[in-house]
Order: structure tokens, then sequence, then C-alpha cells
């Protein structure tokens, strides 16, 4: 079998290249001709005070995968994959998601992962501070004290308790007046707020969850609630509880529009693009019951589709779809034909866009990883408490994984570019070459890693009536 040396040491300004460093290759190269494993190369991140480097770690990842062969990953300790014992879990995973085995020089491990548990166990149990954060916030709840950010209609004032804005004060009682005496629904709502330039706090265009947002608060009868504690009397009311009582009678009145059900996730969410007014297309789940003429019985139907956003939350575009199951195949099977020879070689030729995606895309990025973070957080105690066996820890431990690696991909080649230590046409040819995996690893990939995958190569796709186009992030 061969074998991979990984190691992780600290250096600091007057030492470059530790001395430990030579005995822990010794140490590599011994193991290996004790346990009759051929050594192959060996990859060393150097950390800093403060600073956890892994860049040689995610080059380890690289060789691994193009070689596509099975290796041991041989370490000192489970410690050298990452100070952070959830890191070494999520480490192991991502080794274990290539065929990697990881062994240790010091330590006999029957099984790392089970190993790894139980010291991330070990920390959990240590960890209260968060608990006595909550409760301090409990404790505030009680007291009226505003937590986070406040309703529209009030802010947080000098004594910590909910104040009115009264310029926002208006619009509460403006989109009463209009759902009770003037009988509007809630889109209509949004489109006479949105026609009369009523912008929302953040200066945006108002939807119907916003609009019902507003009518099912009960902070506007100045009644306080969080963490399931409600402190009545606690500020200024706004709205008067006939008058809301009255708006929470006609919300209960109205029946379920159109079959809609609850959206289930769509694989090419936050791409699709409305060709007509350029707002997004969100996926829309619906179902339709009818009876049948031949013999009366009743047939069901259920449709997956993109709608333009504008007509569903703000009612300023037409009605646009398009089948969801068309739409995901027409996309991939266009950006199949990207991955050619030809269009390669087209595409290298295409001028650079100015767009600068970074921006975009960097808090959205960040935001994704550490929600993947919270996920696995979730699963490892699972999986600590018996819950779940390690079998499923690594199933489920392995698709959160692979996401992450698309998503930590883009923004390496950000930090890469920014740094100037690659250049735009290296990045673009980094983006065909994703295309290239997406055409060989479409059908071995989870549902989330094609996602994060599409969202790796694609910028948008706009969509018209009579066609589609596709634009990447080149």
């Amino acid at each position: 079998m061969r074998a991979i040396g990984y190691f992780r040491v600290t250096s600091d300004i007057q030492q470059d290249a530790p001395s430990s460093l030579v005995e822990l290759e010794q140490g590599f190269l011994q193991f290996c001709q004790e346990r009759g494993y051929q050594p192959i190369t060996v990859f060393v991140d150097m950390d800093s005070v403060g600073k956890i480097n892994c860049a040689q770690y995610q080059h380890m990842l690289s060789y691994i995968r193009k070689q596509r062969e099975s290796f041991h990953v041989v370490v000192k300790s489970l410690q050298h994959l990452h100070p952070d014992p959830q890191e070494v879990m999520r480490c192991l995973l991502e080794l274990d998601s290539l065929g990697a085995g990881v062994l240790s020089t010091d330590e006999e491990l029957t099984d790392p992962l089970a190993a790894a548990l139980q010291v991330w166990s070990t920390q959990r149990q240590g960890e209260k501070r968060g608990e006595q954060v909550r409760e301090a916030m409990k404790i505030r709840a009680i007291h009226g004290k505003g937590l986070g950010r406040p309703p529209f209609g009030y802010r947080v004032g000098v004594d910590q308790k909910l104040e009115i804005v009264p310029e926002e004060t208006a619009t509460v009682s403006l989109i009463y007046r209009l759902y009770l005496e003037e009988n509007m629904g809630v889109r209509l709502i949004a489109r006479y707020l949105n026609e009369q330039g009523i912008t929302t706090r953040r200066g945006g265009r108002w939807s119907i969850v916003g609009i019902r947002d507003i009518l099912r608060n009960r902070v506007y009868l100045g009644t306080y609630s969080r963490f399931g504690i409600i402190v009545p009397g606690s500020h200024s009311s706004i709205i008067s509880p006939q008058i809301f009582s009255k708006a929470q009678e006609r919300l209960s009145a109205q029946p379920k529009q159109g079959g809609y059900t609850p959206r289930s996730p769509f694989l090419l969410s936050g791409l699709v693009y409305c060709g007509y007014c350029g707002n997004k297309m969100i996926g829309v789940n619906r179902s339709q019951t009818w009876i049948r003429h031949r013999d009366k019985g009743e047939s069901k139907g259920e449709y997956r589709y993109y709608q333009c956003q504008s007509r569903t939350n703000q009612s300023v575009c037409q009605y646009h779809t398009r089948r969801a199951d068309d739409l995901e195949r027409m996309v991939i099977a266009i950006l199949e034909k990207f991955s050619s020879p030809q269009a390669r070689e087209r595409i290298a030729k295409q001028p650079d866009l100015t767009m600068d995606y970074e921006i975009l895309d960097r808090p959205q990025l960040e935001k994704r990883l550490n929600g993947l973070s919270r996920k696995l957080r979730g699963y490892l105690d699972q999986a600590a408490q018996g819950v779940i066996s390690l079998e499923r820890l690594r199933a489920v431990g392995e698709e959160l994984v692979r996401e992450r690696q698309f998503l930590e991909q883009r923004l390496a080649l950000y930090d890469a570019e920014a740094k100037q230590e690659i250049t735009a046409e290296q990045r673009r040819e980094y983006i065909l070459e994703a295309l290239q995996d997406l055409r060989e690893q479409w059908e071995a990939i989870t549902f989330p890693a094609r996602r994060a995958l599409l969202q790796h190569v694609l910028d948008r796709i706009v969509v018209y009536d009579d066609h589609v186009e596709t634009q990447l992030r080149l």
C-alpha cells in the first residue's frame, strides 16, 4: 500500500523550519518500513502563533484526487490534521470519502473516526458558555429588552426596550388599513406600497412575505416574545387588539391558494433569472386534483417549476415559468457542450468580465460554510449520543464535506487571485476543469454537491419563453 506523510508544525520568527520536522519525516519513513508501506511524498503545514495553515493539506487532497489510487495518510497523531477536534472529524470524513485511511505513528487506531469522536465529545461536554449566554438572553427577554434586529416599526431604545419609529409606524398602520378597510390581499398591498415608492427599512421592495409577517406579528400589540417567553405590555403598541384580532380572523379564514405546498430544494436555486424583468425565479411545488370525465374518479398531479419571483412576491412581472425537470436537463446538456475541446478553446478567447464575483460571493459562501459546520456539529452530537451510528455519520458527513470542498475551492480561487498567485486566465482554466468534473462526477455525487458544483461554474441562467442562456463564471 502507498503512503503519504502529513505533518503540522509550528514556526516562530526566529525558526522557519523546526528541527522536529526532520524527526517527523524520519519517523514516517521508519513507520512505512516496519509496516511494509511504500512512502510516496510528504506534505507539511507550518502554523504560526495564532494562525492555522491548511494550504498543504488542501494540496494533499488535490494530489489524492488526481492520482485516483488508494493511499494511507500517515500522521504523528490525529491532532496533526487540525488542532480543532471538530475539524479533525471533518478531515477524517473528507479523507474517507477519497478512500484514504488515516494511520498514526504514535497511536494504535482501530477506528480513527471513533477515537476522534470521543475527543470531540469530551470537549463538547465542557462547553457551558453557550448555555450560559442563552440563559442570560432569556432573562433579558423576561424584562422585555430587545434582542437582535427589531421588527419594522420599532427600534431598540436607550433602556434596551422597543420604541416606536414614527415614519415606519405609519406604514404598519397603512398595511392594516389596506388589508381590513380596503379589503386588499397581501399581494395587492405589496404592489401598492411598491408603486407608491414606500420602501422597507433597508430601502428595498415589499413582498407578500414581508406584508404577511407584519399582519401576524403580535409585537404590534405591545407584546414582546422571544425564547417562548411572552411579555405583554412591554412597549408601546401600534395596532389595537380589535384591529389585530380582525386581521387574524381574515388570515385564518383564507383558504390555501392554488394547492401550493412548501418548497423542497431545487437544483438551480439562486441561479435562475427571468429574462424579461431580470429578477430571480424561484422553485415552486404545486399539486392539482381533478375529476376524470370517464369514470368520475379523482386524479392528482404534482408539478415542480421555476417561476418569476417578481410576479409572486411583488406583482410586477408577467407569468413566466419553466418546468423544473425540463430546465435542469437543458442546463446540464448545455454545460456538457461547454466541456468539449472546441468549446474550451472558444471560452479561452473570451474577454474577461468586469464583474467582481468575490465581492458578490464571499459573504454568501462564508455563510454557507458556517451553515455546513453547524450541520456537521449536529450530526456529531447525534453520533456522540448514540442516536446515529458511525456508519451513518460517515454517510451524511461525506455529503457535507463534498459540498464544502466546492465552496472552499471558490474561496481559494478568489484568495489566490487577490494575492496575484494566479491570473484571470488561470482562474478560467480552473472553472473549465470544474466543468469537466461536473461531467465526470455528476452521477456519483449527492444533490447538495451537485448544487454546489453548479454554483461554482455558473454565474446565472437567464430564462426566456423560447430559449435559455447560461453564463459561466469566467
